[in-house]
This record gives structure tokens, sequence and C-alpha cells, in this order.
């Protein structure tokens, strides 16, 4: 039974960090390309770029990611209080 919620914990995070992961990986590969294809060599641009683009990621899927930590915490939670604890 432990091994079921530290599973679903670790694909819990998966699914949390995996918005923010895939646009920053996804931006970085896109503007290291156009970088290399006009030869420039300035790095504060795509970082603001990536900044502005996973805050606005992270605005429009903070309420669904929020929603997910929620219900698993509240699962936890009712675990911890209910007498399924004792047989760990």
């Amino acid at each position: 039974m432990l091994t079921y919620y530290v599973n679903q914990t670790l694909w819990l995070s998966l699914a949390l960090s995996a918005p923010v992961v895939i646009t920053a990986m996804v931006l970085g590969l896109i503007l290291g390309l156009l970088q290399a294809v006009f030869q420039l060599q300035d790095q504060a641009l795509p970082f603001a770029i990536k900044l502005v683009c996973v805050t606005l990621v992270l605005y429009a899927v903070g309420p669904w990611l929020a929603s997910m930590l929620i219900q698993f915490t509240v699962g936890i939670f009712e675990l911890i209080s209910s007498s399924e604890t004792t047989s760990w």
C-alpha cells in the first residue's frame, strides 16, 4: 500500500512539473536555433522570453495543477486519519 502512494506521489510530481519543463525545453531549442541562425550572442533575450512564457503557462494551467495537488493532499490526509494506517 505504501508503494502505491509513493508511486502516485512521483507521478503527481512529474505531472506538476511537466508543463513548465516542456515549455522551457521547447522554447530553449527554438530560441537557440534562432540565435545560431542569426548569430546572436546575447543570453538575456532567451532568458526573458522563457521567463515570460513559463509565467504564462503557469498562469494558464495553475488552477488545474492546484486542484490535482489539493485532491492528492486530501486523499493522503484521509488515509492518515483512517484506521488503515496501522497496517503499514
